[in-house]
């Protein structure tokens, strides 16, 4: 049992004389629930401090975050051992300004389940319908199959209770999916409920513009790079690291390649965007022949410019969103290995020039041995695999010392312990 299970143990026996409802909850113990599932539970925000108490005198929660709002508190809890837990503490049960489910309603059909307080499978039933329709989404695989495991009795029930009080005519495999007219006919049924008069939703669609220009102005979305020669196991190491934000933090990833990509790369306007992403993609790293410096010139200004207006667009679709961005490649190839772009400039214009280039949070240059690179793929010579893994150390150095952000070059020949480092660096990107 890992520090989150245990955890989770511990705090549902320090809440049991709550008033509480944990939602969402079909595991067979508590300590079973999904590596990747948070805890959705339902209370009075009078608990709040009692909560964070809890949390924070627990000696195995190494870091945690909190992040308020009108309708919940939600709490990131990280653990000693690596685990990680989401709480999410509702007040209310709400979708912008509609109350889709009562609080009272919900108490009224909670009931205890293995020393848990949680709800029946009519309201569970209806609570995952509810949200995933008024978010234009089906019910997820994983519910669908809890409740096709009940016997046929239990099902009939938990069907007759929601037809009858939405005054619709579905089956089991209808929720699975997103259907206009359900929406519809759910929405007027909760506009007639007093908790939903006019006035109420204006209030509540005030409280959730106030919630909304609140969690942009604290957005806390960061840039992630990576950075190697060819073979130093990059793009394995992002799709890991990808898979681990958002699986286990829960976040929303976006992966760019070598820049923001606001302008396609030059060769598209001779062979057309497809064509020159599909040559792009098979020609072999360095090959380019380009020997005018003009032409260098040319393309460095026009990449330069991409970055330049690029990290604004980046910054509002993606930062404000609180979005991980994680580059493939970034600015650092100009200067080291520029020739990668066909480009020949010089090296110390380069550098001056990442002065105006915004500065991600976390850079990671990933390396190994020319043997070892090798092994991986024979696109470069030992010779060039050495140098140029010798000057991004050079510059990640440098870039350590002048700015404030992270620069850390990784020796990546333990796929294990290089996500293991990872993960406890990305962990401290998301604190700061």
């Amino acid at each position: 049992m890992n520090q989150r299970q245990q955890f989770i143990q511990y705090f549902f026996k320090e809440i049991h004389l709550l008033d509480y409802t944990l939602l969402k909850y079909i595991a067979s113990d508590i300590t079973a629930i999904d590596e990747t599932s948070d805890l959705d539970i339902l209370l009075s925000p009078k608990a709040i401090p009692f909560i964070e108490t809890i949390i924070r005198d627990t000696v195995c929660v190494e870091s945690f975050q909190v992040l308020p709002s009108e309708t919940m508190q939600q709490f990131f809890l990280f653990f000693k051992d690596g685990s990680f837990l989401q709480i999410d503490c509702l007040f209310q049960l709400i979708r912008k300004n509609i109350v889709y489910l009562d609080r009272d309603y919900i108490c009224a059909n909670t009931y205890e389940k293995n020393g848990v307080k949680t709800y029946t499978n009519s309201c569970l039933f209806e609570h995952l319908v509810l949200f995933n329709q008024l978010n234009f989404a089906g019910v997820p695989a994983k519910y669908i199959h809890y409740f096709e495991q009940l016997p046929s009795s239990i099902q009939s029930v938990v069907l007759h209770d929601f037809n009858t009080k939405y005054q619709v005519c579905i089956q089991l495999g209808d929720v699975q999916n997103y259907y206009p007219i359900l929406r519809k006919r759910i929405l007027e049924q909760l506009k007639s409920q007093s908790q939903n008069s006019l006035i109420q939703r204006f209030k509540n669609g005030v409280l959730y513009l106030k919630d909304s220009f609140k969690k942009t102005c604290s957005a806390k979305g960061k840039i992630i790079t990576f950075s190697g020669v060819d073979g130093a196991g990059k793009s394995t190491i992002l799709a890991e690291t990808k898979q681990l934000l958002e699986q286990k933090y829960r976040k929303k990833v976006v992966v760019l390649r070598h820049r923001p990509s606001l302008f396609p790369i030059l060769s598209a306007f001779r062979y057309g965007k497809a064509k020159a992403e599909q040559k792009a993609a098979t020609r072999l790293p360095r090959q380019g022949n380009n020997t005018s410096k003009l032409a260098s010139i040319f393309r460095f200004l026009y990449y330069y410019i991409d970055y330049l207006l690029g990290q604004i667009y980046i910054y509002f679709k993606y930062i404000l969103r609180d979005y991980i961005v994680l580059y493939d490649r970034y600015y650092f190839d100009f200067i080291v290995d520029a020739k990668r772009s066909n480009i020949d400039v010089d090296k110390r214009l380069v550098k001056r020039l990442y002065a105006f280039i915004q500065k991600p949070s976390l850079n990671l240059f990933l390396y190994a041995s020319p043997t070892e690179i090798l092994k991986r793929k024979k696109e470069l010579s030992a010779t060039t695999i050495t140098q140029l893994s010798k000057q991004y150390r050079q510059l990640f150095d440098e870039f350590s010392n002048r700015y404030e952000q992270q620069y850390l070059p990784i020796y990546n020949i333990d796929k294990k312990d290089t996500l293991l480092f990872i993960q406890k660096e990305i962990q401290k990107t998301i604190l700061s």
